[in-house]
Protein backbone atom coordinates (compact mmCIF):
# COMPACT_ATOMS: atom_id res chain seq x y z
CA UNK A 1 0.00 0.00 0.00
CA UNK A 2 1.30 3.33 -0.80
CA UNK A 3 -1.99 5.82 -0.49
CA UNK A 4 -4.93 6.35 1.18
CA UNK A 5 -7.90 7.61 -0.23
CA UNK A 6 -10.37 9.97 1.26
CA UNK A 7 -13.43 10.65 -1.10
CA UNK A 8 -11.70 11.85 -4.20
CA UNK A 9 -8.15 12.25 -3.12
CA UNK A 10 -4.92 9.86 -2.62
CA UNK A 11 -2.62 10.94 -0.20
CA UNK A 12 0.66 8.78 0.38
CA UNK A 13 0.86 7.11 3.47
CA UNK A 14 4.07 8.29 5.28
CA UNK A 15 3.04 11.47 6.05
CA UNK A 16 -0.38 9.95 7.15
CA UNK A 17 1.50 7.25 9.64
CA UNK A 18 3.83 10.06 11.32
CA UNK A 19 0.42 12.16 11.90
CA UNK A 20 -1.06 9.65 13.29
CA UNK A 21 2.35 8.70 15.66
CA UNK A 22 2.46 12.11 16.82
CA UNK A 23 -1.08 12.39 17.81
CA UNK A 24 -0.85 9.59 19.85
CA UNK A 25 2.74 10.29 21.25
CA UNK A 26 0.50 13.39 22.34
CA UNK A 27 -2.04 11.74 23.66
CA UNK A 28 0.35 9.72 25.84
CA UNK A 29 2.24 12.78 27.16
CA UNK A 30 -1.55 14.09 27.88
CA UNK A 31 -2.48 11.37 29.87
CA UNK A 32 1.41 11.11 31.98
CA UNK A 33 1.00 15.24 32.19
CA UNK A 34 -2.19 15.51 33.59
CA UNK A 35 -1.27 13.26 36.71
CA UNK A 36 1.77 15.53 36.99
CA UNK A 37 -0.14 18.38 36.16
CA UNK A 38 3.09 18.95 33.58
CA UNK A 39 1.86 20.00 29.84
CA UNK A 40 4.86 18.30 27.55
CA UNK A 41 2.52 18.19 24.41
CA UNK A 42 4.15 21.93 22.77
CA UNK A 43 7.62 20.37 23.80
CA UNK A 44 7.32 16.71 21.42
CA UNK A 45 5.59 18.86 18.61
CA UNK A 46 8.97 21.10 18.45
CA UNK A 47 11.19 18.10 18.89
CA UNK A 48 9.15 16.95 15.58
CA UNK A 49 8.89 19.89 13.76
CA UNK A 50 12.43 21.28 14.15
CA UNK A 51 13.78 17.40 13.05
CA UNK A 52 11.95 17.45 10.07
CA UNK A 53 13.23 20.93 9.33
CA UNK A 54 16.63 19.84 9.73
CA UNK A 55 16.36 16.60 7.74
CA UNK A 56 15.04 18.72 4.68
CA UNK A 57 18.06 21.13 5.17
CA UNK A 58 20.40 18.46 4.77
CA UNK A 59 18.73 16.87 2.10
CA UNK A 60 18.27 20.34 -0.29
CA UNK A 61 22.42 20.62 0.84
CA UNK A 62 22.98 17.02 -0.58
CA UNK A 63 20.78 17.35 -3.96
CA UNK A 64 20.87 21.29 -4.40
CA UNK A 65 22.11 21.50 -8.11
CA UNK A 66 19.14 19.34 -8.76
CA UNK A 67 16.81 22.23 -7.37
CA UNK A 68 16.05 25.16 -9.87
CA UNK A 69 14.59 27.26 -7.88
CA UNK A 70 13.09 28.83 -4.26
CA UNK A 71 9.96 26.90 -4.49
CA UNK A 72 11.08 23.62 -5.29
CA UNK A 73 13.27 24.07 -2.21
CA UNK A 74 10.39 24.77 0.00
CA UNK A 75 8.00 22.27 -1.64
CA UNK A 76 7.85 19.40 0.71
CA UNK A 77 5.76 17.32 -0.93
CA UNK A 78 8.62 15.61 -2.76
CA UNK A 79 9.08 14.34 0.47
CA UNK A 80 12.64 14.93 0.27
CA UNK A 81 14.56 14.36 3.99
CA UNK A 82 17.63 12.77 5.19
CA UNK A 83 16.39 10.61 7.52
CA UNK A 84 19.35 10.11 9.99
CA UNK A 85 20.16 13.63 10.19
CA UNK A 86 16.47 14.32 11.17
CA UNK A 87 16.44 11.60 13.91
CA UNK A 88 20.50 12.92 15.16
CA UNK A 89 18.54 15.98 15.28
CA UNK A 90 15.28 14.95 17.21
CA UNK A 91 17.67 13.22 19.61
CA UNK A 92 20.40 16.16 20.07
CA UNK A 93 16.61 18.52 20.85
CA UNK A 94 15.22 16.06 23.11
CA UNK A 95 18.19 16.40 24.96
CA UNK A 96 17.76 20.32 25.18
CA UNK A 97 14.34 20.33 25.99
CA UNK A 98 15.42 17.56 28.92
CA UNK A 99 17.91 20.33 30.30
CA UNK A 100 15.73 23.05 30.22
CA UNK A 101 12.99 21.27 31.79
CA UNK A 102 14.39 18.32 33.84
CA UNK A 103 10.88 18.19 34.95
CA UNK A 104 9.32 17.22 31.53
CA UNK A 105 11.92 14.25 31.60
CA UNK A 106 10.23 11.25 31.46
CA UNK A 107 6.89 12.23 30.48
CA UNK A 108 8.55 13.69 27.18
CA UNK A 109 10.96 10.58 26.66
CA UNK A 110 7.94 8.38 26.74
CA UNK A 111 6.25 10.64 24.52
CA UNK A 112 9.06 10.70 22.15
CA UNK A 113 9.70 7.36 22.36
CA UNK A 114 5.90 6.37 21.23
CA UNK A 115 5.87 8.61 18.44
CA UNK A 116 8.93 6.97 16.81
CA UNK A 117 8.78 3.71 17.68
CA UNK A 118 4.89 3.59 16.21
CA UNK A 119 6.03 5.56 13.14
CA UNK A 120 8.97 3.12 12.32
CA UNK A 121 6.82 -0.16 13.22
CA UNK A 122 4.21 1.14 10.96
CA UNK A 123 6.23 2.42 7.93
CA UNK A 124 8.79 -1.23 8.77
CA UNK A 125 5.56 -3.25 8.20
CA UNK A 126 4.50 -1.37 5.04
CA UNK A 127 8.00 -0.87 3.55
CA UNK A 128 8.26 -4.63 4.51
CA UNK A 129 5.19 -5.86 2.90
CA UNK A 130 6.28 -3.55 -0.45
CA UNK A 131 9.73 -5.35 -0.76
CA UNK A 132 8.29 -8.22 -1.12
CA UNK A 133 6.86 -7.10 -4.51
CA UNK A 134 8.86 -8.64 -6.98
CA UNK A 135 9.35 -6.98 -10.79
CA UNK A 136 5.57 -8.50 -12.45
CA UNK A 137 6.26 -10.75 -15.35
CA UNK A 138 3.42 -9.42 -17.04
CA UNK A 139 3.40 -8.38 -20.95
CA UNK A 140 1.62 -4.54 -22.09
CA UNK A 141 1.71 -3.54 -25.43
CA UNK A 142 3.87 -0.27 -27.10
CA UNK A 143 1.28 2.45 -28.05
CA UNK A 144 2.74 0.80 -31.79
CA UNK A 145 0.80 -2.55 -30.81
CA UNK A 146 4.26 -4.97 -30.03
CA UNK A 147 4.05 -7.02 -26.51
CA UNK A 148 7.08 -6.14 -24.42
CA UNK A 149 7.69 -7.87 -21.16
CA UNK A 150 8.37 -5.74 -18.02
CA UNK A 151 11.03 -8.52 -16.93
CA UNK A 152 12.49 -8.95 -20.59
CA UNK A 153 13.28 -5.24 -20.34
CA UNK A 154 14.84 -4.97 -16.85
CA UNK A 155 17.28 -8.16 -17.51
CA UNK A 156 18.79 -7.93 -14.09
CA UNK A 157 19.42 -3.84 -14.52
CA UNK A 158 18.37 -1.39 -11.90
CA UNK A 159 14.68 -0.42 -13.06
CA UNK A 160 11.99 2.63 -12.53
CA UNK A 161 8.30 2.01 -13.64
CA UNK A 162 6.19 5.22 -13.67
CA UNK A 163 2.64 4.71 -13.60
CA UNK A 164 0.90 8.05 -15.44
CA UNK A 165 -1.82 9.32 -17.56
CA UNK A 166 -2.15 12.04 -20.05
CA UNK A 167 -4.60 13.67 -17.84
CA UNK A 168 -2.98 13.58 -14.48
CA UNK A 169 -1.13 17.20 -14.01
CA UNK A 170 1.49 15.98 -11.71
CA UNK A 171 2.52 13.34 -14.20
CA UNK A 172 2.64 15.79 -16.91
CA UNK A 173 4.72 18.09 -14.53
CA UNK A 174 7.28 14.92 -13.79
CA UNK A 175 7.83 13.95 -17.00
CA UNK A 176 11.01 16.33 -18.08
CA UNK A 177 12.62 15.44 -14.89
CA UNK A 178 12.29 11.62 -15.05
CA UNK A 179 13.41 11.61 -18.73
CA UNK A 180 16.61 13.79 -18.01
CA UNK A 181 17.49 10.63 -15.23
CA UNK A 182 16.35 8.34 -17.97
CA UNK A 183 19.46 10.39 -19.92
CA UNK A 184 21.77 10.36 -16.81
CA UNK A 185 21.44 7.31 -15.73
CA UNK A 186 21.87 5.00 -18.99
CA UNK A 187 22.17 1.69 -16.98
CA UNK A 188 19.01 2.39 -15.56
CA UNK A 189 15.84 0.64 -17.52
CA UNK A 190 12.81 3.59 -17.25
CA UNK A 191 9.41 1.96 -18.10
CA UNK A 192 6.56 4.84 -18.40
CA UNK A 193 3.58 2.62 -17.59
CA UNK A 194 0.64 4.54 -18.92
CA UNK A 195 -2.83 3.77 -16.77
CA UNK A 196 -6.20 2.74 -18.65
CA UNK A 197 -5.60 5.72 -22.23
CA UNK A 198 -6.14 4.12 -25.77
CA UNK A 199 -3.00 4.27 -27.68
CA UNK A 200 -3.82 7.20 -29.91
CA UNK A 201 -3.91 9.67 -26.64
CA UNK A 202 -0.54 8.15 -25.44
CA UNK A 203 0.93 8.83 -28.94
CA UNK A 204 -0.46 12.13 -29.31
CA UNK A 205 0.70 13.50 -26.18
CA UNK A 206 3.97 12.37 -26.20
CA UNK A 207 4.38 14.52 -29.86
CA UNK A 208 3.22 17.34 -27.88
CA UNK A 209 5.72 17.02 -24.94
CA UNK A 210 8.33 16.06 -27.71
CA UNK A 211 10.09 13.37 -25.23
CA UNK A 212 11.10 10.10 -26.57
CA UNK A 213 11.09 7.46 -23.80
CA UNK A 214 12.90 4.13 -24.46
CA UNK A 215 10.22 2.44 -23.03
CA UNK A 216 6.68 3.71 -22.64
CA UNK A 217 3.70 1.10 -22.34
CA UNK A 218 0.14 0.54 -21.78
CA UNK A 219 -1.63 -0.72 -19.08
CA UNK A 220 -4.86 -0.72 -20.47
CA UNK A 221 -6.58 -2.27 -17.20
CA UNK A 222 -4.41 -0.82 -14.60
CA UNK A 223 -3.04 -3.78 -13.40
CA UNK A 224 -0.27 -2.99 -11.74
CA UNK A 225 -1.64 0.09 -9.87
CA UNK A 226 -4.02 -2.31 -8.63
CA UNK A 227 -1.29 -4.45 -7.66
CA UNK A 228 0.28 -1.98 -5.61
CA UNK A 229 -3.00 -0.23 -4.01
CA UNK A 230 -1.93 2.87 -5.79
CA UNK A 231 -5.13 4.71 -5.55
CA UNK A 232 -3.73 7.91 -7.82
CA UNK A 233 -1.47 8.98 -9.79
CA UNK A 234 1.29 9.62 -10.58
CA UNK A 235 3.50 6.62 -8.56
CA UNK A 236 7.00 5.31 -9.22
CA UNK A 237 8.43 2.35 -8.52
CA UNK A 238 12.01 1.54 -7.76
CA UNK A 239 13.36 -1.98 -8.47
CA UNK A 240 16.56 -3.35 -7.72
CA UNK A 241 19.35 -5.99 -10.75
CA UNK A 242 17.09 -8.56 -8.86
CA UNK A 243 14.23 -7.65 -9.95
CA UNK A 244 12.90 -6.52 -5.93
CA UNK A 245 11.29 -3.63 -5.31
CA UNK A 246 12.98 -1.38 -3.02
CA UNK A 247 10.79 1.75 -2.64
CA UNK A 248 8.03 3.37 -4.42
CA UNK A 249 7.36 7.04 -4.56
CA UNK A 250 3.49 8.49 -4.59
CA UNK A 251 2.47 11.48 -5.95
CA UNK A 252 5.14 13.86 -8.20
CA UNK A 253 8.82 12.97 -7.97
CA UNK A 254 11.36 15.81 -8.09
CA UNK A 255 14.20 16.23 -9.76
CA UNK A 256 16.20 15.51 -6.54
CA UNK A 257 14.06 13.01 -4.83
CA UNK A 258 14.53 11.12 -8.18
CA UNK A 259 18.26 11.14 -7.78
CA UNK A 260 18.69 10.70 -4.27
CA UNK A 261 16.58 7.14 -4.88
CA UNK A 262 18.41 6.35 -7.93
CA UNK A 263 21.97 7.24 -6.48
CA UNK A 264 20.99 5.37 -3.44
CA UNK A 265 20.31 2.21 -6.10
CA UNK A 266 23.18 2.48 -8.16
CA UNK A 267 25.58 2.63 -5.15
CA UNK A 268 24.16 -0.35 -3.23
CA UNK A 269 24.33 -2.21 -6.52
CA UNK A 270 28.16 -1.73 -6.49
CA UNK A 271 28.95 -2.76 -2.63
Amino acid sequence: MTSITFGSFALPVSPIILLFSLMIGLLVVGILGRKQSISVGDSLVSIVIYSLVVGRIVFVVKFFDSYDSLWQVLDIRDRGFDTFSSFIAGFLILLLQIHRHPQQRKILITGAATTVLLFTSIQGIINAGNEQSALPNLAFDTPQGASVNLQHVSNQNITVINLWASWCGPCRREMPVLYSAEQSFPNVKFIMLNQREPADVVTEFLAEIDLHFNYVLLDSKGDIATMMGAHGLPMTLFYDENGEMVSSHFGEVSAASLQAELQNLTQNSTQ
